[in-house]
């Protein structure tokens, strides 16, 4: 199959978040099992790589004719293709500066659906599939069922990354984005509460539509703030459980950590990469104390209240702290401030660095997702990859990825907790330090079995690919039988 993904972002390019891992090694996964994959996103300022111009194409948008270049790069034997726009991609963020989102959004990723459509005609792709990635790409479906009748036996699969963020504007900008306002009504229409959405319109008029693991799938139905009426109306909806990239999380050829390391010698590989990662963050503590890591958007989403209601208290009990990421203002000043009331227990980088985030899996011995929600989730998985044991709470996709050792002492593979509380964060994490402190005081094996089992699970790419695989086939089948 010839399938075309279009995305907001991508790694190695760029990436905010785990979407532009999944992209990346999506593709690759798919290559591999023989299918031709083209990458289609913009081309924003930040993106480094030398990149060749392929072509100039033009859509009418927002009121008049935009010209824009389309240049290309082949990486992992995936051709990608860059929407060059600079008034809508020269920015220094992605999707918004830590006060807040950039107020042309609609365009910016209105233009994308519309020229990514445009690029797939110019250079004659002819797409077997597309394979849209959230509300960024909501409104693809629709421009293709509108403007591009050469793309009618081609099937738009939509996948939701985070049904939290739909893509909600004022309807104003419908003119501008070439919307008819026909569509602008509640039932089969793109309307929500008075609001343009942009995930609405991928669901409604997308042919099959996914998410990231089969528990959120099942959460969706139930609640998607707002949409689930019309998700449990989706006749084809599945749950596909993400990957991780095995050529880039592997503990054994990984040249970003300072010991590779792997199940036979992790004690001194993690002894190893724990105490360079404790001097890069300047934590002056004693090598037995635990190091708990976290490396995540700055967002109410991923449990920062949870952290903040426990961590003066953990740091007392003894545990050490390594932050990276960064997001809301809130967040980054509550970190800041904790790091200055206890510089040698917690350490913290505002920003999200690949290296220093490869050092962080690799040198923690526990790795936190309180998540308040988490559709899938891919830190779990490469914190197990690299032997570090995870903390979760039971939701989307850290319930479908980590067993809880007390639950299951055979095969359990971290610590899970239930309700959202940080009482019951500040449990899940003297629960773990109980095995941890019998292992470093009395050479109990219970730790290191644990830390073998989280190393031995497969989060590899294959077993996803090839469900997408089925699922692309599906949509196909829906096109040719016009069912």
């Amino acid at each position: 199959m010839k399938i075309v993904l279009i995305a907001s972002e991508s790694a190695p390019y760029i990436k905010a978040g785990g979407l532009g891992d999944v992209v990346h090694s999506l593709a690759k996964a798919l290559i591999k099992l023989g299918h031709t994959l083209y990458v289609i996103m913009p081309r924003y300022a930040k993106i480094k790589a030398e990149l060749r111009k392929a072509t100039t194409a033009k859509v009418f948008f927002d009121h008049s004719w935009k010209e824009f270049s389309i240049y290309e790069d082949l990486k992992d034997h995936v051709r990608y293709y860059f929407i060059d726009y600079p008034p809508y991609f020269h920015r220094e963020h992605i999707y918004a500066t830590p006060k807040g989102e950039y107020e042309d959004n609609p365009l910016r990723f209105g233009f994308l659906s519309l020229a990514s459509l445009e690029t797939a005609k110019v250079l004659n792709l002819n797409p077997d599939v597309f394979h849209a990635h959230d509300w960024h790409t909501g409104l693809l479906p629709l421009y293709k069922s509108l403007y591009y009748p050469e793309f009618e036996n081609s099937p738009v699969l939509l996948t939701i990354h985070n049904a939290q963020y739909q893509g909600l504007y004022d309807a104003h900008f419908l003119p501008s984005l070439n919307i008819p306002w026909e569509l602008f009504h509640p039932f089969g229409g793109i309307e929500f509460y008075g609001k343009l959405n942009f995930l609405k319109a991928g669901i409604t008029f997308c042919d099959v539509l996914t998410t990231v693991s089969p528990s959120y799938a099942e959460e969706l139905k139930n609640y998607a703030y707002g949409l689930e009426g019309l998700i449990r109306e989706k006749k084809y909806f599945f749950g596909i459980l993400n990957g991780i990239d095995y050529d880039v999380w592997n503990p054994e050829r990984d040249v970003l950590i300072d010991f590779n390391y792997s199940i036979k010698n992790f004690a001194k590989g993690k002894g190893i990469n724990k105490k360079s990662i404790k001097h890069i963050f300047s934590l002056k503590t004693p090598a037995e104390k635990p190091l708990v890591g976290m490396v995540s958007r700055l967002t109410s989403q991923k449990g920062l209240d949870l952290v903040g209601g426990i961590i003066e208290e953990a740091v007392r009990e003894g545990f050490d702290f390594i932050f990276l990421g960064s997001g809301e203002e809130k967040y980054q000043d509550m970190l800041i401030g904790l790091v200055k009331k206890h510089p040698e227990s917690i350490g913290v980088r505002i920003e999200y660095n690949e290296e220093l985030a490869h050092k962080i899996y690799a040198g923690s011995d526990i790795f936190l997702m309180p998540s308040l929600f988490e559709p899938c989730g891919i830190s779990q998985m490469i914190a197990m990859r690299y032997g570090t044991v995870p903390i979760v709470r039971r939701t989307g996709g850290l319930k479908d990825t980590v067993i809880d050792l007390l639950e299951n002492p055979s095969e359990g593979t971290g610590f899970v907790f239930d309700e959202y509380s940080s009482k019951e964060l500040m449990h899940a994490l003297l629960k773990a330090r109980v095995y941890y402190d019998m292992h470093v005081c009395n050479h109990s094996k219970e730790w290191s079995e644990l830390v073998k089992r989280c190393m031995k699970k497969d989060f590899s790419w294959e077993k996803s690919a090839r469900e997408y695989e089925r699922v692309y086939s599906t949509a196909l089948m829906l096109k040719r039988y016009d069912s």
